[in-house]
């Protein structure tokens, strides 16, 4: 009678043990917004790409509109950096707007693997390769395959308050043996100081138009080398 009674009292197996497997699956899995955001204009215009749902601040739609307005005349047949990419949207914008070739990086291993199935999504594959690393390090070297030519367009889009990173990038690319081609383009983000105007950018980078949208800034920096003509100034607008 005393073992009977004691089997009775006994929980219900497996219930609690299953429910644990289920968290902790679903706790590993990297978070995605399942609607993504729109490839704005171009041969992928209107497809939609994942977003990770953690640690990452796309574009703007509105913001890349604007942005690939100004760099469209550069980009056909661009080699291009996307530094702290997310998601890869604005390298894949790049690439859909007709550059050549697009490098990722981006530190987040999660967030690399979004890139990965974006870029397996819409097939560019053979024109892109996504590395997990830190964009201090890919202004250095840009982990490019020995002999490459160096980036036409950089796109650098880090966290806000990671004002230390953004010197030692922004140090990085206006340095001798920069991966930024001389007369190469950098397109960086970050938060609009308060009373306006532009950072001052380092020797060697040299300010060609800033953009503001609400609280982020994005400043074009031309990497100065190369000849001695005009890089197109009068294109600029207003």
């Amino acid at each position: 009678m005393r073992a009977a009674g004691r089997s009775a009292a006994r929980p219900p197996p497996k219930v609690a043990s299953q429910r644990c497997r289920h968290e902790l699956l679903f706790a590993a899995r990297p978070q995605v917004v399942s609607t993504g955001i729109r490839i704005v204009a171009g041969t992928f215009g209107g497809r939609r790409i994942e977003v990770p749902d953690r640690g990452t601040r796309p574009f703007a739609e509105r913001v890349r509109q604007s942005l690939f307005a100004i760099l469209e005349p550069r980009l056909t047949g661009a080699r291009v950096l996307d530094l702290c990419a997310g998601s890869g949207a604005a390298g894949l914008e790049a690439l859909s707007r007709g550059a050549s070739y697009v490098q990722f990086v981006e530190r987040s291993r999660d967030a690399a693997t979004v890139i990965e199935r974006n870029v397996a999504t819409l097939n560019c594959g053979a024109v892109s390769s996504v590395r997990v690393g830190d964009a201090a390090t890919a202004a250095r070297v840009a982990f490019k395959e020995h002999g490459a030519p160096p980036f036409d367009i950089v796109i650098f889009d880090p966290p806000y308050d990671d004002a230390a990173l953004r010197l030692s990038v922004l140090t990085s690319l206006a340095a001798t043996g920069s991966p930024l081609a001389p007369r190469g383009l950098l397109a960086a983000s970050w938060r609009r100081t308060r009373g306006g105007g532009a950072e001052t950018p380092p020797i060697g980078l040299r300010l060609v138009r800033s953009l503001e949208f609400g609280e982020t800034e994005i400043v074009l920096l031309e990497r100065e080398g190369g000849d001695a003509a005009s890089s197109g100034e009068g294109e600029e607008g207003e």
